[in-house]
């Protein structure tokens, strides 16, 4: 049976008031490293400091090689830039887990995937009570090994985005693996549930509501989600991530915004924005030390050195 919707609590829109990231969150300005895509989406650093991402629309999985930067190889993306996978099944959100292996969201399999070290993918979660779901969007793993996704309708609705499809579930909503694979149903039906990421002490997780434009926060309790608060509204939310203060990143429309998150009773505080030439869709912390910022736009990557690391 559905969870009953969680109490909630609403504390009204958030000015977005732009202004420069504060001192300190950034070391750089950011620098394009990937161009021509139709829709990129969904960045993943790798244990080898090779960074992946998808071409939605493109059907690809591109990776940037770790030593793209002393290369010139290009096969159309980038100097470094080489197809990983082609078709991807419309993959969109990526995340690795503890064992380091690639986790995707896949529109078209409709599926959560994971790759293995020989190169084949492995589904970790198909149906929920018998029913496929609609298109995983994005997707996250706790410290316990369980795997956390969205799952709008977005692979179903835009053609060019998945394969297409009858919608078999009653809505969309927030999914949790467990480790030994059980699926459970977390959340209410949300319009559009798209980005998650946890508070560093996994006390609360942050999902985006891209249709509504919201971004939710819920305590976490026993593996379910609870309670849950507005954190922000009206931003353009899509990806979001969580540095080690609890700070909230998130690829928001022009930019990138980064909110310090509020409580029940107060909304998140916008610390600034980082600007970027056109729409952004995801981001990511990695690299070498863990501060580099991939960012995910339209046709383009970025990567940009900041102050900061993600919370994992």
């Amino acid at each position: 049976m559905p969870r009953p919707p969680p109490a909630t609590a609403s504390v009204g829109p958030v000015t977005d008031d732009v202004h420069p990231l504060p001192a300190g969150l950034l070391r750089g300005e950011p620098r394009p490293v990937a161009r021509n895509g139709r829709w990129f989406e969904g960045p993943a650093w790798l244990e080898d400091h090779s960074l992946v991402w998808s071409d939605v629309i493109g059907n690809r999985l591109l990776r940037r090689r770790p030593d793209a930067g002393t290369v010139t190889e290009d096969v159309g993306y980038g100097p470094g830039v080489v197809v990983e996978m082609e078709p991807s099944h419309h993959q969109n959100g990526h995340t690795v887990d503890r064992e380091g292996r690639l986790l995707a969201a896949s529109h078209g399999l409709r599926a959560v995937v994971r790759r293995e070290a020989d190169g084949s993918w492995t589904p970790l979660a198909e149906r929920w009570q018998g029913g496929r779901f609609n298109s995983p969007n994005d997707l996250v793993v706790a410290r316990d090994g369980s795997t956390w996704f969205t799952d709008p309708r977005y692979g179903l609705e835009k053609p060019e985005e998945g394969y297409g499809g009858e919608a078999e579930l009653d809505g969309c909503y927030v999914y949790r693996v467990t480790p030994d694979g059980d699926v459970q149903r977390v959340s209410p039906a949300m319009p559009g549930p798209n980005g998650l990421a946890f508070s560093p002490d996994e006390s609360v997780l942050h999902v985006v509501d891209s249709v509504d434009g919201v971004l939710w926060s819920y305590q976490v309790v026993d593996g379910s989600l609870g309670a849950r608060w507005q954190q922000a509204t009206g931003q353009q939310p899509d990806g979001i991530r969580v540095d080690t203060e609890g700070r909230i990143w998130s690829s928001a429309g022009d930019g990138v915004r980064v909110w310090e998150p509020g409580g029940p009773d107060r909304p998140a505080t916008l610390l600034g924005l980082l600007p970027l030439p056109e729409r952004t869709s995801n981001l990511a912390f990695g690299g070498p030390d863990g501060s580099t910022l991939a960012v995910t736009g339209g046709s383009r990557v970025w990567l940009v050195e900041t102050g900061v690391r993600e919370a994992r």
